[in-house]
């Protein structure tokens, strides 16, 4: 990785002033669930704000926040460029990294503005303009008939222009089968299918769910069981003809180093958020590539996580392992979340399937104060 030292800072003295934490909250309309759910009625998120005395502000989303002592002792005061040292000391060395991830996405924010740079430039560079969206949702609505919603689902991911998708399922091996089949018929051969259990199954159902599912060539069969279950994952990726993925949920590198050693699963899914921001999740991809697994982000989150992942996306190379290796797939939440759609005048619009990597300075997304307050716990 290219170290933005190599560029040349405008100010050579900047210092943070000034660190907020923004608890928010945004109330879905229509109630929601996947297998293992209940009703999902609302959107949390944790969004920082990281102030610099050079009258820059920089925007970070992470899974919590540091406490007051904590950013006290290791963030205000201190020269943003600085990243990686404010982050390990932050993060206790990886152990908090879910934590510390939304200091240091903030902080990437702050320094590519203070450099006039987008973050994938100051990461070493982007290998590609665009990528290539899968619609995330097909969740269970409340008081609708699933089948039914999935289908309508399908029809407007279809109309939007995507090229792939992903389902929920693990609802039970006739009701996934009837999920996958539903949408792989109004969808069409050429689209690609991805099923996430969201933890649901034993390690003997799973392998009976994807035994089923085989046949609708599914991109790959997310999360079929615990996460901590890796010998399971490991029964379950001999047994079945198709990619497993997972670890959406862990946090640091060394979380991650047992599943990849053992290539329990053939894509992991490290969200930025929760895995501990660029620095961190540079650590994992490299981790990933020397034992040839396959990365593909996990995103579900506001603005400020899509604009970060899109940054991230443009940096990791491309899979040369497989003889039809998937592209670097951006997961695009389409669930409702204003969070999302209303959070940020910046618009992240998809075109024939791609969505275009942001080239402003910082992660290139911008905060609409009033619509933050709206949705603000911190009254």
């Amino acid at each position: 990785m290219r170290s933005y030292r190599n560029f040349e800072t405008p100010e050579s003295n900047v210092r943070i002033t000034d660190v907020i934490t923004h608890n928010l909250s945004y109330q879905v309309k229509q109630p929601y669930r996947n297998c293992c759910s209940e009703w999902i009625c609302e959107r949390p998120a944790t969004l920082i704000e990281v102030r610099a005395d050079n009258g820059l502000v920089g925007w970070g989303e992470g899974g919590g926040a540091p406490s007051d002592e904590e950013i006290e002792t290791h963030v205000i005061g201190k020269d943003p460029f600085d990243l990686e040292v404010i982050y390990d000391n932050l993060s206790r060395g990886g152990q908090k990294a879910a934590m510390a991830c939304g200091v240091e996405i903030a902080l990437w924010d702050l320094m590519g503005k203070s450099l006039d740079k987008p973050v994938h430039e100051l990461l070493g560079g982007s290998r590609r303009d665009s990528v290539l969206a899968y619609a995330s949702g097909f969740f269970e609505l409340q008081g609708v008939d699933h089948l039914q919603s999935v289908a309508d689902e399908a029809r407007r991911c279809r109309d939007e222009g995507f090229r792939a998708v992903k389902m929920r399922i693990g609802f039970g091996p006739e009701q996934d089968e009837q999920i996958v089949a539903t949408v792989r018929q109004v969808m069409g051969d050429e689209v690609g299918l991805a099923g996430d259990v969201n933890l649901g199954y034993d390690v003997p159902t799973a392998i009976e769910v994807g035994h089923r599912l085989e046949a609708y060539d599914l991109l790959w069969y997310e999360e079929p069981i615990a996460a901590d279950n890796l010998d399971g994952y490991c029964e379950i990726r001999e047994a079945l003809k198709m990619r497993i993925a997972g670890a959406e949920g862990l946090s640091g590198v060394s979380s991650f180093r047992e599943i990849i050693q053992r290539r329990a699963v053939d894509i992991i899914q490290p969200d930025i958020s929760r895995a501990g921001g660029f620095t961190e999740g540079g650590r994992i991809c490299e981790l990933a590539a020397a034992n040839q697994v396959l990365v593909i982000p996990h995103m579900f989150g506001t603005a400020v996580r899509l604009a970060a992942t899109l940054h991230w996306l443009a940096t990791i190379p491309e899979d040369t392992a497989e003889l039809n290796p998937l592209p670097c797939y951006l997961e695009l939440d389409v669930t409702e979340n204003g969070l999302r759609t209303d959070l940020s005048p910046t618009t992240f619009e998809l075109e024939d399937g791609l969505m275009t990597i942001p080239d402003r300075p910082g992660l290139g997304v911008e905060i609409d104060e009033e619509v933050l307050r709206r949705y603000s716990l911190n009254r």
